[in-house]
């Protein structure tokens, strides 16, 4: 699936799904929660931007209509290039705007972010394929509630749509947790950064085997042979008293 940050450019945006599409993806995440990123401490302390720097836009330059704005190669005036990027970027989406997200694809659309069942509600009413409760990791607004406690609240407002869930997976565990919890997949973040990042491609693949083995081992070790049987009832909160 392809993710979208939604740019200010409506041009812009449909340019970008429709070269996901021509791409091969199979869906269209919409990133409701971070048109702005959030209060990041450590990412201030290393000037840890690298959007800034003309990192990771490749995206962009390569857009026709981007480079349509910016009416030369971005390699030409590479400062320039990213100005009109940080002026494009971070579209405060609302209900208004989802109809015409909704006529950009006829792939499965899905909306992030959603941590609320009248969000999810909303959402369906919309026209989406389907929900994806995130917090983005928990990266942007300390303090927030985690997203697993949203978790059951979504799936039942979503009324049968898949469920997609990320934030805080760090082990086949929590895979399992948020399966049982009625996620229909289960995302991961910060893990197979790790594992690129010691690894490169084979680290990937080798965090990614991690999670699926442990998961694979909880099952049997619990006794549940199938994903059909991992139900709310598989979990038990457990109270600790003085």
């Amino acid at each position: 699936m392809y993710q979208l940050y939604t740019p200010t450019d409506r041009e812009l945006a449909a340019s970008l799904v429709s070269r996901a599409e021509a791409a091969g993806y199979r869906g269209i995440v919409v990133t409701l929660d971070t048109w702005i990123t959030g209060w990041r401490p450590r990412d201030l302390a290393t000037s840890n931007f690298p959007q800034l720097r003309g990192h990771c836009l490749a995206n962009y330059f390569s857009d026709p209509v981007f480079r349509a704005r910016l009416g030369h190669d971005p390699a030409d005036d590479p400062a320039g290039a990213v100005g009109l990027w940080a002026r494009l970027f971070g579209n405060p989406l609302t209900w208004d705007d989802l109809p015409w997200l909704r006529s950009l694809t006829t792939l499965p659309l899905l909306v992030k972010g959603i941590c609320h069942p009248d969000d999810a509600r909303r959402a369906k009413d919309g026209g989406v394929d389907g929900i994806y409760c995130s917090t983005h990791g928990g990266r942007q607004a300390d303090g927030g509630l985690p997203a697993l406690d949203c978790l059951p609240g979504v799936v039942a407002a979503a009324d049968g749509l898949p469920v997609l869930f990320d934030s805080g997976i760090r082990s086949g565990a929590d895979i399992i947790k948020a399966l049982a919890l009625g996620a229909t997949a289960v995302a991961v973040g910060r893990p197979y950064a790790y594992g690129l990042a010691i690894g490169g491609t084979d680290g990937v693949v080798h965090v990614l085997r991690t999670l699926l083995a442990e998961a694979d081992l909880i099952m049997a070790v619990d006794g549940y042979p199938t994903l059909a049987d991992l139900t709310p009832d598989a979990l038990r909160h457990t109270c600790h008293h003085d």
